[in-house]
């Protein structure tokens, strides 16, 4: 039988990353508001991508002590400005574009640069407040000169995994999963329990 996830974000597009990149792989995940509608995240710390998603796992794991629970973490690192974003990757965005037209923002921030990007994700597992399992995933590549691709949205117009030559969005879901940093964290993370079996 699959397992079935408690999904620790407040972010819906994430939430619904998540949900279609675990059905993805044959197993459910749905957002943690389906059982705690009210309940809120303390303040997010900035100490490592590993840290905030054990934090966020570990909190409503403590609400929800049987159920399995996972929460994300992911930042956007770029060559060019190797000082900049990270584990701050959601606020200092949220600051510097606050129209939410981040791929123009981007495309132009490294325009004459280098447009090489890395972005990462940790994903933790945790049940009744302990943490059982954390996966990793990673996807490197550059930023493209303008948005390409209708099969995704976000930053998958702008990106291109490092060996291609298509977007993201310009890819089929099958091959586009094979390359997101966020899916890659997930499948690590279900091929840990896997192996555990």
């Amino acid at each position: 039988m699959k397992h079935s996830f408690i999904i620790a974000t407040h972010n819906q597009r994430k939430a619904r990353q998540i949900e279609e990149v675990l059905q993805f792989y044959h197993y459910n995940g749905q957002m943690y508001t389906t059982k705690l509608p009210q309940q809120q995240f303390p303040p997010e710390a900035t100490i490592s991508y590993r840290e905030n998603a054990i934090g966020k796992a570990v909190f409503i794991s403590r609400q929800l002590p049987t159920d399995l629970i996972i929460a994300d973490d992911s930042g956007l690192e770029l060559v060019a400005f190797p000082n900049r974003y990270g584990v701050q990757t959601a606020r200092e965005l949220a600051v510097e574009v606050p129209n939410g037209q981040l791929n123009n923002y981007l495309i132009h921030l490294v325009a004459g640069k280098s447009r090489q990007f890395s972005m990462k994700t940790t994903i933790a597992l945790a049940v009744g407040g302990h943490v059982k399992k954390i996966g990793y995933g990673e996807l490197t590549g550059t930023i493209a000169d303008k948005e390409r691709g209708q099969n995704s949205t976000g930053f998958d117009r702008i990106f291109i995994p490092a060996g291609e030559k298509r977007t993201l969005a310009e890819m089929e879901r099958a091959q586009r999963f094979s390359y997101l940093h966020r899916a890659r964290a997930v499948k690590n993370l279900v091929a840990q329990l896997e192996n555990a079996r």
